[in-house]
């Protein structure tokens, strides 16, 4: 069984993925996985709340 041979529009890039999707893959891939505004409303608002526990024990280590 022969090996097919490789496309020649594929070919790889400096980064080594280049080739393994087409342009058009890559931008809906990109668009796809960003977030939204609900997603970084409640990232920033699980940020806010670890910074406040930390606040806490820093304020509680303190007082020792």
């Amino acid at each position: 069984m022969r090996t097919p041979e490789p496309s020649p529009h594929r070919d790889f890039g400096r980064d080594g993925v280049s080739g393994l999707v087409s342009p058009g893959r890559a931008l809906r891939a990109r668009e796809v996985s960003r977030p939204t505004a609900e997603d970084l409303l409640e990232a920033e608002r699980a940020a806010d709340g670890m910074l406040a526990r930390l606040d806490q024990q820093r304020q509680r280590r303190r007082r020792r």
